[in-house]
């Protein structure tokens, strides 16, 4: 089994390169903006407006009941409804093209603009997890930072409105924004990355501060859990962790390890200290 297909138990790790031991010691996060991570599916609308919609059995089932049901009653005391999908005729495109319509409507596409004001973190349950390494832990030379997901410093407020939701892989387009899903976009992703097990902390724009033009999130004492490295990094940094956790007191007590290839298999395994 993948070491990513564990169910979250409390923890989820944040990923980042060398330069997150800096962000550490001023006692931040530093957020992701944005929207490569939903391209190219948020500009879906492009390609789509050729393509015919699926049609759906049981919806062409619902528009021919309808249909049938219109009739006046002396007409459908005389015509079964069976007799009268089989006559079809001219009438049978007319109810494909309403069967089609009320299964799929018109799907708007993704406001962009909006989708700029998100602020987020993008949070992964393992810590030996492959493409997080790669691909934001910097080739396994940067850090993964674990997090207590029920702390407060992750949980909304009036002051910082957040949600913190599980990425859907594979799923329809859900452009419309609302409570759950507040970024459209930016909780889908491609079914191939669906072993990552991925969520995400979503924000608005103007209720994050920022250092320097970086938006960042505030690390309260207790939201660090632990604090792993990997094959390829540095010593340097490596020794920076361990005089963070000895001295710093957000960090103090916190679990520290490195992440290395499986002695028996192409997987990763953690090594606590």
């Amino acid at each position: 089994m993948s070491e990513n297909r564990k169910k979250p138990s409390g923890r989820l790790h944040f990923y980042g390169n060398g330069a997150l031991i800096d962000w550490l010691k001023k006692g931040y996060l530093p957020l992701s903006s944005g929207v490569s991570v939903a391209e190219p599916f948020i500009r879906h609308d492009q390609w789509s407006q050729s393509a015919e919609p699926p049609l759906d059995p049981e919806a062409l089932e619902r528009q021919w009941q309808l249909y049938y049901e219109a009739l006046p009653e002396t007409v459908r005391g005389l015509l079964s409804f069976e007799h009268f999908r089989q006559q079809g005729g001219t009438i049978e495109a007319e109810v494909r093209d309403a069967a089609r319509r009320q299964n799929q409507p018109q799907q708007q596409g993704y406001d962009h603009a909006w989708l700029g004001q998100a602020r987020y973190l993008r949070l992964f349950p393992s810590a030996a997890c492959f493409l997080a390494w790669q691909e934001l832990g910097d080739a396994f030379s940067g850090l993964a930072i674990e997090l207590d997901s029920g702390h407060v410093g992750l949980e909304s407020s009036r002051e910082r409105p957040t949600v913190l939701a599980p990425v859907v892989y594979g799923g329809p387009y859900r452009a419309n924004v609302t409570a759950t899903n507040p970024f459209p976009g930016l909780l889908e992703d491609h079914p191939a990355r669906q072993d990552n097990q991925e969520w995400r902390l979503l924000m608005l724009a103007k209720k994050v501060k920022t250092i320097d033009a970086v938006p960042v999130l505030p690390i309260p004492r207790g939201l660090v859990a632990g604090i792993f490295w990997s094959s390829n990094t540095a010593q340097e940094i490596i020794d920076s962790v361990r005089t963070l956790a000895s001295q710093d007191m957000r960090f103090r007590g916190i679990q520290l390890g490195q992440v290395v290839p499986d002695e028996r298999a192409w997987q990763l395994r953690l090594v606590r200290d």
